[in-house]
Parts: structure tokens; sequence; C-alpha cells
């Protein structure tokens, strides 16, 4: 799983997010080790001066899997969030919920979970938007082709 490097000030070493896209256990390391847990979504880093700092990750925002992380009241992103236009493409796979009935709304919410985790990735910005019109175009055929074999056995 891919880190991301996170530049705060005040504390000692290279620290890195490592995200968790599935089950939203992110952590944080300080140069290559595991950072200790100060707690839930708490890690401790060690401070320039040499006390303790407590870093916290934040709540994770839709098409954003990647989480903020808090230190001494600043926040800190390790990827920024993508623009709406490019959100709402990221979206565009919920519509099948709305006339793809079951099998719709089952490819659909994949198609989306998918979606979400490629806007939280490393890549730019046009490469995040090609990969999620090419996720919602294949969720569409997916859809297509589920929804003949379903027709042509019944």
């Amino acid at each position: 799983m891919a880190s991301h490097p996170l530049d705060i000030p005040g504390t000692v070493g290279q620290v890195e997010l490592v995200p968790d896209i599935w089950w939203g256990r992110s952590y944080l390391t300080v140069d290559g080790g595991k950072a200790p847990s100060a707690g839930k979504r708490a890690f401790t880093l060690q401070g320039a001066d040499g006390r303790p700092v407590v870093a916290t990750l934040g709540r994770t925002a839709v098409f954003a899997s990647v989480p903020p992380v808090e230190v001494n009241g600043a926040t800190y992103v390790a990827v920024e969030a993508p623009p709406v236009v490019v959100r709402v493409i990221g979206a565009l796979p919920i519509l099948l919920v709305a006339f793809g009935g079951l099998l719709g709304a089952l490819v659909a919410v994949i198609a989306v979970i998918v979606n979400i985790r490629v806007a939280g990735s490393n890549l730019a910005t046009g490469a995040k938007t090609g990969v999620m019109i090419a996720v919602a175009a294949a969720a569409y055929v997916i859809w297509l082709v589920g929804a003949a074999i379903i027709m042509a056995s019944s």
C-alpha cells in the first residue's frame, strides 16, 4: 500500500501516512517504523524539542480515502481532494440505481467504492478522471451484460 509523506514542522523524522483503504485503519510511520499508538486514531511522534507530540487522524471525507492528520491544532493533508467535477464523474455509476434494479444497485455501489478509492490515490487529476470514466463505463457494460444474461435465462 502506498504511503503518503507529510511535512509536519516540529517533529523529528520522516512522517508518512499509510492509509488502509478498505477498513479505515490508517496509521502513521516515522522513518519507516510504525508510530506508537496514543489512543484511537492517535499516534505519538517525537517533537523537535524531545517532547512527545500527538498526531490524530481526522475523518475521511467523501471521495478522499486518505484522512487528514491533525497536530497541535494544525491540519495536514497528504492527498488533496479532487475538484467537484471529478467527484461528480466518480458518482456517475450511482445512476444505475435508478433504472438498473437490484443488479444495477449492486454494480453501482461497487463502482462508486472503486471511484472513491481512485479519488484518494496519488494519481494526477487527469488520470483520476480517466480512470473514473473507465470505471463508470465498465459498470454500465457489466450491468448490460448481466441484465442480458438474466433476461435470456428467464
